[in-house]
């Protein structure tokens, strides 16, 4: 098969062991790298998962209990096939990375009943198997948090990445530009077709015939094809044809942005006719979240009150001006409201910011202003910013009602004022005290990358998402990455 059928810009990165890469495909392609790389990843989080059923067992044999080890064995067991049952096994939990925390969760729970039950036919105690139960799932998720981390950062490097051909249908390019964004995602593309009459991607070839397509995949040793954009029936068919002969992967992307995989259900039809995708529309819960945003932040002001005191005394101290700084923001719904934060800046900073603009401090974020080297910023500023306890003063906003523990970044009416459509769907909630700006690098953010975090929170806010964002903040805040 001629190498002009594929655009592969990387063609070299996976051929290095081929004595000769021609561009025609060998007579028996070598197997793809990245099987090689799942099948490892799967027999890594299967001995993971055994070792954490070993490890009560062999505690308990240490100690002598051969009745103990076996019974921690079996519930430990029980947990981990529950889990496997579950999904945690799946492609998700292995291609994807993902912890299967809930998975093993659910099978912990499923594991109780069966730990109390075999507590009282061995005589064991229920304390020490149920101990022994929260050992085993705790080794069990953090053997999969280890493998997931050193798959993302080999991903990051460029390695164990899923050779991916791409058929395109119209209003695939949106789709594209944030697959490339993603390379932990784990797909590298090597190749295009393009789906449909109208051609719209001229340089890619068409979708021609289930042959075509099963000797493209073995020629270029692709794992993954995925169909971005509106993709006809007919080369959709064509294509699951094709793959039929293969070990690779079909995966559609149906064209929803923000729109989190916890929102999708696939629907069971009559007679089992075609696959359909339920999405679950927005649901705010704005009452639950107004109360807690205020029982919490009140709880934190109290919690924290010696730091705040401390930093107020430090400010004082280092530069003559009052310790807090108030400034007009723009809130939910466009309403504005008066923000408090520690004042780590001269008492002139206001005066000053034209000139300090017009010496090009803008660090790169077409909308908000920021400079890493401020000449405005006090010597304590620096410390306060660099660990964000310039912006503790903001609980006070939040036990207001102004703002949420979480949400987009607080925005000043200059930078309203510049907003298009899309930038201003981060006005419909409450601007919040941290955000996945925050956990994802702050002011080091392009404003096209502001507006898509924010956008992706207004589109799935919820609980879940909440408690996501606040575990991260503490490492986002230990790092000061984007800090300043």
């Amino acid at each position: 098969m001629s190498s002009s059928t594929l655009t592969l810009p990387q063609r070299e990165q996976y051929r290095r062991s081929s004595a000769a890469a021609t561009g025609a495909a060998p007579a028996t392609a070598p197997r793809s790298p990245w099987a090689r790389t799942r099948r490892d990843l799967t027999i890594w989080l299967i001995l993971s998962d055994l070792f954490a059923i070993a490890v009560p067992a062999w505690i308990a044999l240490l100690a002598g209990n051969l009745l103990l080890a076996g019974t921690a064995a079996a519930v430990g067991a029980t947990m981990v096939l529950t889990a496997w049952s579950l999904g945690a096994l799946g492609i998700d939990a292995v291609e994807q990375a993902g912890p299967s925390t809930v998975r093993f969760a659910a099978a912990a729970t499923v594991s109780i009943p069966v730990a109390l039950l075999l507590a009282d036919l061995s005589g064991a105690a229920r304390a020490t198997l149920l101990t022994a139960l929260a050992v085993q799932l705790l080794m069990s998720i953090t053997g999969r948090s280890i493998e997931s981390g050193w798959l993302h950062r080999r991903r990051l490097e460029g390695h164990a990445l899923r050779r991916t051909l791409i058929v395109m249908g119209s209003g695939a390019q949106p789709m594209l530009t944030q697959l490339r964004r993603h390379p932990m995602d784990g797909f590298l593309i090597v190749g295009y077709l393009s789906s449909g009459q109208d051609r719209a991607f001229h340089s890619a070839e068409p979708v021609r015939s289930p042959q075509h397509i099963a000797q493209t995949l073995h020629a270029e040793r692709i794992d993954a094809v995925m169909t971005v954009g509106s993709v006809t029936p007919e080369d959709l068919v064509t294509l699951m044809r094709g793959l039929e002969s293969t070990q690779a992967r079909l995966v559609v992307a149906p064209g929803l942005q923000d729109v989190v995989p916890s929102r999708m259900r696939a629907l069971t039809v009559t007679h089992g006719w075609t696959g359909l995708i339920a999405v679950k529309t927005r649901s705010t819960r704005a009452l639950g979240k107004a109360l807690f945003d205020r029982v919490a932040g009140a709880i934190g002001l109290l919690l924290i009150s010696p730091l705040l005191a401390a930093t107020a005394v430090a400010i004082r101290i280092d530069s003559p001006g009052p310790v807090f700084y108030t400034q007009t923001r723009v809130g939910q719904n466009g309403k504005p409201f008066t923000m408090w934060k520690f004042r780590s800046m001269y008492i002139d900073s206001d005066a000053r910011r034209a000139s300090v603009v017009k010496a090009g401090g803008d660090a790169g974020n077409e909308v908000m202003f920021k400079d890493r080297q401020d000449p405005r910023i006090t010597r304590v500023g620096r410390w306060i910013r660099r660990l964000s306890i310039d912006e503790l003063p903001q609980l006070i906003n939040v036990v207001r009602g102004d703002m949420s523990l979480v949400g987009p970044r607080p925005a000043l009416p200059v930078e309203v004022a510049k907003y298009d459509t899309e930038a201003l769907r981060r006005l419909l909630v409450k601007p919040g005290l941290t955000g996945l700006w925050q956990v994802s690098g702050r002011s080091d953010l392009s404003w096209a990358s502001t507006v898509a975090l924010d956008r992706h929170y207004v589109e799935n806010r919820g609980g879940a998402l909440d408690a996501k964002i606040f575990a991260g903040t503490l490492r986002a805040v230990i790092g000061g990455k984007g800090a300043y």
